[in-house]
């Protein structure tokens, strides 16, 4: 009885308990304020039976011919919500999120004692991201996990793991435009894992010279090294495979044009994730520290002679921790490959009694269980999220203001918030917006950007009554705001609605309605 009740708790509690708790740790309400128009693309597929190319949603713009890289995810986003509603986007996040923690625990071989470490912290700083809840961004994240894991059945010898990238990177081209980050990876990998049989086999070279006679040094490790040799090869097939994998997409070749697009972009440093965090904020706290941690486990590796033999998943760490300090959003899938490097941090922390190796991770988890369920999801209310409570809690705007805006049928040219633009075009798909998310780097032809004209004017450095627009509908929180008040007293502009969250002004003296 008391073997059988052993068994039961490592296979089940040890084995699966740490993933409850993560799926419970990761379930939030959709906050992405562009979750309304990735609905509508994927609306769109179901009602046409063909994929949206070109902008029918604004009013800027109109007719742009956009390479949506996460047409597939938007499908999916649609489905579920069409099924299950917010809820359904909570679980789906939830369910992702689980399962990236899976891969990289089984990349990394965490032990129930490094994962009652390693989860809540990689919780804790993966939260700015996960608390949207599901996007694509997270499909990305899991399809690296995949890559990671992947890779280590690969260096265990499992040469067949290799035929499975390339299909990750032609679904990962379908789901979001991350699959180039992903590309990036595979080349580092292959880099790293090529200098690394080098080094090894010049320091197995050093070792005969000084064991071995020059005869039988002739001798050995033909096998060894062609054998090597071939997985360096197959690597490079691979990664070619691997590209020309991500060209089996609806927009082809276009899909890294339009990434190539990005780069360069002055307005990227008017997007938060697209800046490196605020110093001596505590997102930037938490990345130095986390930076320690990651360099306190590698003098571990070092001292343990090991820093060789995990070169790829080290050389690939640096490169991304580089990376987020130019940059917010590589910091994201850095915390996650950085568990095959911290991992070792961790494991020296191991003692020797088996006994508190279970005992301290079980009330560790069981703690962080009884926080989820009696504080987070009281705070959350998964049961009564709608629309309402999306706009008013999550993105600042009022269905009251739209209703106005519905009911008024005001003319004129509207200048409307950003963030507002998702929520509009899912639910008042009669007021459309002058501008929304997706548009923050898109570039025509003659090189104009709608994104460019609008946030000046909303930063308050252009003065809006000399623009073309009639209508504004802006939140009081904005620099616009002011001046648009300042414009009312001076009776130049009047105000039509107005509340907590939304005021909608209106050049005097003009018709606005019909």
């Amino acid at each position: 009885m008391k073997n059988w009740l052993v068994n039961l708790f490592k296979t089940y509690f040890v084995g699966y308990f740490p993933y409850v708790v993560v799926f419970l740790a990761s379930l939030y309400n959709s906050a992405d304020s562009d979750l309304g128009w990735h609905l509508k693309y994927g609306e769109y597929f179901f009602k046409n039976f063909s994929i949206l190319r070109e902008n029918i949603f604004s009013t800027e713009m109109a007719g742009y011919r956009w390479v949506n890289s996460s047409w597939a995810t938007d499908i999916l986003s649609y489905i579920t919500f069409n099924w299950m509603g917010f809820m359904g986007l909570t679980i789906l996040g939830g369910l992702v999120v689980t399962a990236i923690f899976f891969f990289f625990a089984k990349a990394a071989k965490l032990s129930f004692w490094e994962k009652a470490f390693i989860f809540p912290l990689i919780l804790y700083l993966e939260e700015p991201l996960t608390v949207v809840s599901f996007r694509g961004h997270l499909l990305s994240l899991l399809a690296i996990s995949i890559l990671y894991y992947l890779f280590k059945l690969f260096e265990e010898g499992n040469k067949k793991s290799l035929f499975l990238i390339p299909l990750l990177f032609m679904l990962w081209s379908n789901f979001h435009g991350e699959f180039i980050l992903g590309l990036g990876l595979l080349l580092g990998f292959i880099v790293f894992y090529i200098i690394r049989v080098f080094l090894l086999s010049s320091r197995a070279k050093s070792r005969d010279l000084l064991t071995r006679s020059s005869s039988h040094l002739r001798e050995i490790p033909l096998r060894q090294l062609a054998d090597r040799n071939d997985k360096c090869v197959s690597l490079v097939k691979v990664f070619i495979g691997s590209f020309l994998a991500t060209l089996v997409n609806p927009f082809f070749i276009s899909t890294y044009i339009e990434s190539l697009r990005h780069f360069g972009n002055p307005f990227q440093k008017y997007i938060i994730e697209w800046l490196p965090f605020d110093t001596k904020s505590s997102l930037w706290w938490t990345f130095i520290v986390w930076g320690i941690v990651i360099l306190l486990s590698l003098i571990i590796l070092k001292i343990k002679k090991q820093l060789v033999s995990n070169l790829p998943y080290v050389g690939l760490l640096l490169i991304l921790y580089g990376f987020s300090f130019w940059m917010r959003r590589y910091a994201w899938p850095m915390y996650f490959i950085s568990i095959p490097v911290v991992v070792h941090f961790f494991r020296l922390l191991t003692p020797r009694d088996k006994k508190i190796t279970y005992f301290l991770p079980s009330l560790t988890f069981i703690l962080f269980y009884f926080f989820v369920t009696f504080i987070k999801f009281p705070s959350q209310r998964f049961q009564t999220m709608n629309w309402e409570r999306y706009c008013k809690q999550y993105v600042n705007c009022s269905p009251e203001s739209a209703e106005f805006l519905k009911k008024q049928k005001l003319k004129g040219d509207l200048l409307s918030f950003y963030n507002w633009g998702g929520f509009l075009i899912w639910n008042y798909p009669e007021i459309k917006p002058s501008i929304d998310g997706r548009m923050h780097l898109w570039r025509d032809e003659k090189g104009y950007s709608a994104f460019a004209d609008y946030y000046p004017l909303e930063q308050n450095w252009k003065e809006v009554d000399k623009s073309k627009y009639d209508i504004v509908y802006m939140p009081p929180f904005k620099p616009i705001h002011k001046q648009m008040m300042k414009l009312v007293e001076e009776k130049k502009w009047k105000i039509v609605y107005q509340d907590e969250y939304a005021t909608i002004f209106v050049r005097s003296g003009k018709k606005v309605t019909s």
